[in-house]
């Protein structure tokens, strides 16, 4: 989720075989899409059966909660592909520019729909509700709800991108290239949180749980992926820190089956991390297809659950459709809502937000281009 990366950032190292520059590789693509649908089937099948106990069983179940840890983990990755590459604040507000807009119309939109619902008996959210989620404080605040539980990640993500903006602002970009700071970083985030989550009280605890500070070891594997990838790290020492960030999740949260489903995604992380790209799955329209449920993925996320929720229930008590047709129609809309999401607000809203500093850049580009030329290189042939 992005949630938010760089797509066309690519990695190199010793086991890679590089990415033509600018090319998206369609493993990153799978692993987005894989993840999301995780997190719209598990809504869709279990969490909306404990919130609409009214609703007719689903064909199946997927009680499986590791959708949104794999996008957390993908997300980390990305974050040190990319904020090695440019300067902390430029890349923080380029970060900050892809996910607030569109989280915040996701939290209107949502609000609205719960207020529809609410005429028909569901909760009815309040101002403080509607005014605790578009400021983020939903984990700080005990008084209140979080519009959509998929919300969890926004101030994670937040945080995680400020800290790593200010640690690079201070200590310079050369802290990526020292030995020992990041290996010891990324353990330092694999046993942190379990420590936070068993120990932690007062005001410790209270900024954990704003911050969900108790899930850093999913940008610890992430960490780990990356410095695998570019050989600071061996092997071996990934296989511990993914081992270690594993278990910390495991302890932090038991349950076995979502814990062996995280695992079987740092797998595949790994794979696209450190191997050469799926291309035995291009075939035919597919990777089209793959790439652009990716491009919408986090679109996706925000609406897929509290929406999703109403869209089964009149489905259900409107229509007379149950089973596999109102588990489609939740994927099918979810989807469509995260296209609208991504395709009006999202890419306008980041390019809205961007443009100045763009232009600025290519100002100064042209201009250093003009002050290096020689005089040869600068006189124009005549007419």
């Amino acid at each position: 989720m992005t949630l938010l990366t760089d797509r066309r950032a690519e990695p190199t190292g010793r086991l890679l075989q590089p990415a033509v520059p600018g090319e998206r590789r369609l493993s990153w693509d799978v692993i987005r899409v894989l993840a999301v649908l995780s997190v719209v089937v598990q809504h869709a099948t279990y969490t909306a059966q404990g919130v609409m106990p009214w609703l007719a069983p689903p064909p199946f179940t997927w009680s499986v909660e590791a959708g949104a840890n794999t996008l957390m983990v993908v997300s980390a990755f990305f974050i040190c592909v990319t904020v090695a590459k440019r300067r902390p604040g430029r890349w923080w507000w380029q970060r900050i520019a892809r996910l607030l807009p569109a989280y915040l119309v996701a939290v209107v939109v949502t609000y609205g729909a719960t207020l529809l619902a609410a005429d028909h008996g569901y909760w009815r959210p309040g101002v403080r509700d509607l005014v605790g989620n578009l400021l983020l404080v939903q984990g700080f605040d005990p008084g209140v709800t979080f519009m959509d539980h998929s919300y969890w990640t926004l101030p994670l993500q937040l945080g995680v991108f400020t800290l790593v903006a200010l640690t690079v602002g201070v200590l310079g970009r050369d802290v990526w290239r020292r030995p020992l700071a990041l290996p010891l970083l990324a353990w330092f985030g694999v046993i942190a949180p379990v420590l936070l989550a068993k120990f932690a009280t007062g005001w410790l605890a209270w900024l954990s749980d704003g911050f969900v500070m108790w899930r850093w070891q999913l940008f610890a594997i992430g960490l780990a992926m990356w410095l695998a990838s570019t050989r600071r790290i061996s092997l071996t020492h990934l296989a511990a820190l993914t081992a270690a960030g594993v278990l910390a999740e495991a302890i932090i949260t038991p349950d076995p089956d979502s814990t062996i489903v995280l695992a079987a995604a740092c797998l595949l992380v790994a794979a696209a991390t450190l191997g050469p790209d799926w291309d035995f799955l291009r075939v035919g329209p597919l990777p089209r297809l793959i790439g652009w449920a990716a491009g919408v993925s986090y679109g996706v996320y925000l609406c897929n659950q509290q929406i999703g929720y109403f869209f089964a229930w009149v489905a259900q008590d409107y229509a007379g459709v149950t089973g596999w047709g109102r588990l489609l129609g939740v994927v099918v809309l979810a989807f469509l809502l995260g296209w609208l999401l991504t395709r009006f607000v999202e890419r306008p809203a980041h390019r809205a937000l961007t443009r100045r500093r763009q232009e600025k850049d290519l100002a100064a580009s042209i201009s250093r281009s003009f002050s290096s030329a020689t005089p040869a290189e600068m006189r124009t042939p005549s007419g």
